[in-house]
């Protein structure tokens, strides 16, 4: 089977999503993942470098640290953060 990804969005961010039958079937993922970087970051993560970006479930993303394995989750900004943080831009 391919890897023929299902593209959706929720909440203005755009998500690759595995299709039925996929072993992952329903996993998101960021389409960009750069974004949930710096979602994370702004959200409190340390040395991005040693995190690697998994999947998003229920308004989180998931990252996995590269060595200890371990997962932590970091809840993604809201449409009023991004409509505060663009206003800021704008300044």
């Amino acid at each position: 089977m391919g890897t023929n990804f299902i593209h959706i969005e929720e909440n203005g961010i755009k998500y690759l999503v595995h299709p039925e039958g996929s072993v992952f079937e329903g996993m998101k993922i960021r389409e960009n993942p750069d974004d949930a970087f710096y979602n994370a970051i702004k959200r409190g993560m340390k040395k991005p470098e040693e995190w690697m970006y998994m999947y998003s479930e229920n308004g989180k993303d998931y990252f996995k640290n590269s060595r200890s394995r371990l997962y932590r989750a970091y809840s993604q900004f809201g449409i009023i953060e991004k409509i505060k943080s663009r206003i800021q831009k704008e300044r």
